[in-house]
C-alpha cells in the first residue's frame, strides 16, 4: 500500500465487510490528499503508508457524517451515519497501532472539534481545522495551533483567518506546501453538505 492507495484499500476493506455496505461500495477516483499531507512531513514519513491509511479512514468517517462519501454511493442517511462510525474505527483501530499518543490526541481532538463546529453550521470552519490538525500530525504540534483551535471553538473574530495563516505558513515551513495545496484544492471542489 502506498499513500496514492489508500482509498481503493479503504474501498477493499469494507467491500470485505460484506453486507449491508457492500453493495454500496465503489472504487473511489478522488486523489487521497488527506492522506498524502499527514503522510508528506517529518513526523509520520518514517511509516507514511499506515499514517496515510489512517487519515483517509478517519475522513471517510466524517464524510459519511456529514458530506458525501468517496467510498460509497447510494447508501441512506442512517446507514452512512453507521458507515462513518466504522471508518473511524477502522482509522482509530489503525491508530493504536502505530503506538503514538500524540497523534491520538490530534486526532481526537479533530474529530470532537469538528463535530462542534459541524453542529453550529461551522463547515468553513471545520474544514481550516482538518487541515490544520494534519499538518500538527504531519510536523507536530504547536502551543499556537492549540491556541488558535480554542478561539476557533469559542467563535473569536478573526480565528478563521489566523488559523488558515497558521496553516500556509506551517506548511511552507515544512517544505509540504504541494500537499497541502492539494489537500486544500480537494474541500475546495469537495461535494455539498448533507
Amino acid at each position: 500500500m502506498s499513500p496514492a492507495s489508500t482509498l481503493a484499500e479503504l474501498s477493499d476493506r469494507i467491500a470485505s465487510e460484506g453486507e449491508p455496505l457492500a453493495g454500496h461500495v465503489r472504487q473511489p477516483q478522488e486523489d487521497p490528499a488527506f492522506g498524502r499531507l499527514a503522510a508528506a512531513g517529518p513526523r509520520t514519513a518514517a511509516l507514511a503508508d499506515e499514517y496515510a491509511f489512517v487519515v483517509e479512514a478517519v475522513r471517510e468517517g466524517y464524510l459519511c457524517h456529514y458530506d458525501t462519501p468517496r467510498v460509497l454511493a447510494g447508501a441512506d442517511d442512517d446507514l452512512a451515519l453507521l458507515a462513518g462510525d466504522l471508518f473511524y474505527a477502522i482509522g482509530i483501530n489503525g491508530l493504536a497501532a502505530l503506538d503514538d499518543p500524540e497523534s491520538v490526541g490530534i486526532l481526537s481532538d479533530l474529530i470532537r472539534v469538528a463535530a462542534e463546529l459541524r453542529a453550529e453550521d461551522r463547515t468553513e470552519e471545520a474544514e481550516a481545522l482538518w487541515l490544520a490538525q494534519l499538518l500538527a500530525l504531519s510536523c507536530g504540534k504547536t502551543d499556537e495551533l492549540d491556541e488558535l483551535i480554542v478561539a476557533l471553538e469559542r467563535g473569536d473574530s478573526g480565528s478563521l483567518e489566523r488559523l488558515k495563516e497558521w496553516s500556509a505558513k506551517s506548511a511552507d515551513g515544512h517544505g509540504i506546501g504541494r500537499a497541502f495545496g492539494a489537500a486544500r484544492k480537494a474541500i475546495d471542489s469537495g461535494t455539498s453538505d448533507r
